[in-house]
């Protein structure tokens, strides 16, 4: 039992790596992977600034809260489930309260991470997550926002090309440098 386990996380990684190693900025891999997933029966999409479908309650547990200009996600992601998360707009703490994940780096690694754990979230930043266990990861971030679906639109988006220009362009040289230090 324990070696099929073993087998089968360790394809989940390399799935994750799959992602990183297809050609343009990680958006557009990540963009380009999501296209790919919409043609796969049973993947579901959750839009930043709408509702949580009553199915997804169940399936994803996800806690809120807004007061003094904060806004706390607390998500439940079950063992076994990979998940694509929405582009953040601002930089936050994210933090992994229980469980274990693998998760794609903004730099297109691997990460393999076991509660408790701190990242801190870039603006850009878009996590693919696979999960090794039944795991709880919890953000936080500044809004203004009265409600849940205000404060999602606030802190994420779903496009890229949507995002402060300074950030875009950042990005583009980021991965610009990279193909040239390969190259020498």
């Amino acid at each position: 039992m324990q070696e099929s386990l073993t087998t089968y996380e360790i394809g989940a990684e390399d799935f994750l790596m799959h992602v990183a190693e297809k050609s343009g900025l990680m958006w557009e891999k990540i963009e380009k992977f999501v296209e790919e997933l919409k043609l796969i029966e049973g993947v579901v999409f959750h839009e930043c600034g709408e509702p949580q479908e009553e199915w997804m309650k169940k399936d994803y547990p996800l806690k809120q809260h807004i007061e003094g200009g904060l806004y706390t996600r607390e998500l439940f992601m079950p063992k076994g489930h990979f998940i694509v998360g929405m582009i953040h707009k601002q930089e936050h703490p994210t933090f992994l309260l229980k469980g274990e994940l693998s998760y794609l780096t903004d730099e297109g690694k691997v990460m393999r991470i076991k509660a408790p754990y701190r990242i801190f979230t870039q603006i850009g930043t878009q996590r693919i997550l696979y999960m090794h266990e039944d795991s709880i990861m919890c953000c936080v971030y500044k809004t203004d926002a009265k409600t849940f679906e205000e404060a999602e639109a606030d802190v994420f988006t779903t496009n890229y090309r949507t995002l402060p220009a300074e950030v875009i362009e950042r990005s583009v040289l980021i991965n610009k440098n990279k193909e040239l230090c390969l190259e020498i």
